[in-house]
C-alpha cells in the first residue's frame, strides 16, 4: 500500500484514518494517547506528555496552490447554532495536520492560523515573506523535540 492510500474513501474514513496515523505517530514518541469517549468534543485526541495533557484535534490537509490547506472550523448543533464555527481558544491545544500525500505531520497551535488552516509548502511566484505560515515552522519532528524538552521544573 503507498503513501496516502488508506486515505481513498469518503470523509469519514479520511478522518478516522488521519486520527490513526496521528495517534500511532504520538505514541511511537513516547506520549499516552487517550480518546474521548463520545462523538461530541472538539477534540480527537489527549495527549498524555507525562506533565500535562493536549486536547489534539486532527485534520487531513490538501494540497493547493503550493500550501497544504486544512478546515479550521467545527460542526455544530445545537438551539443557536446549526453549522460551522471556528474552534474557540479553550477547546483545542494544537491542530495535527496529516499530509496523506506526504506522509508528513504538521502541528499547528490554533494562534497560528486564521479561519481555516494554511501552510506554505513552497515559496510564493512574487517573493512575499510577510504573513506567510511556512510548514517548515510547524513540524512534526519540532513538535515532539518540543514537547519532550519543555522545562516543567517551574
Amino acid at each position: 500500500m503507498g503513501k496516502g492510500a488508506c486515505l481513498i474513501g469518503n470523509t469519514i474514513h479520511k478522518g478516522n484514518s488521519s486520527e490513526a496515523v496521528v495517534l500511532t505517530a504520538y505514541a511511537r514518541a513516547g506520549f499516552l494517547v487517550s480518546l474521548p469517549f463520545g462523538g461530541g468534543s472538539a477534540y480527537d485526541l489527549i495527549v498524555d506528555t507525562g506533565i500535562r495533557l493536549l486536547k489534539v484535534q486532527v485534520k487531513t490537509g490538501w494540497h493547493s496552490k503550493g500550501c497544504l490547506l486544512y478546515k479550521g472550523r467545527r460542526r455544530v448543533r445545537d438551539l443557536r447554532q446549526n453549522g460551522m464555527r471556528r474552534y474557540r481558544a479553550d477547546e483545542v491545544d494544537f491542530f495535527a495536520v496529516y499530509d496523506p500525500n506526504t506522509d508528513d505531520i504538521f502541528a499547528v497551535p490554533p494562534t497560528a492560523m486564521g479561519v481555516d488552516g494554511c501552510l506554505r509548502l513552497e515559496p510564493v511566484l512574487n517573493g512575499q515573506q510577510k504573513l506567510i505560515r511556512w510548514a517548515r515552522d510547524f513540524t512534526w519532528e519540532k513538535h515532539v523535540a518540543d514537547l519532550q524538552s519543555e522545562d516543567y521544573s517551574n
